[in-house]
């Protein structure tokens, strides 16, 4: 898998737990499995952001020297 497409499908599960967990706080219910698998996946996500932007940080220094 791209990371591309992981970064797209980790941004639909973060959606979905998102509605979730809205659902179970408009009822009045327990949340706390899904808010640990959202802050695990945001995590993720911003884990994959940042190696991207250090990969396209590393080959634009390299660029700017030549």
């Amino acid at each position: 898998m791209s990371k591309q497409n992981l970064e797209r499908e980790l941004k639909r599960e973060l959606g979905v737990l998102n509605e979730v967990i809205d659902g179970k706080i408009i009822r009045g219910q327990s949340y706390a499995k899904e808010a640990r698998r959202h802050k695990f996946v945001l995590s993720s996500l911003s884990n994959l952001r940042r190696a991207r932007t250090n990969w396209m940080t590393r080959s634009f220094s390299t660029f700017s020297l030549i």
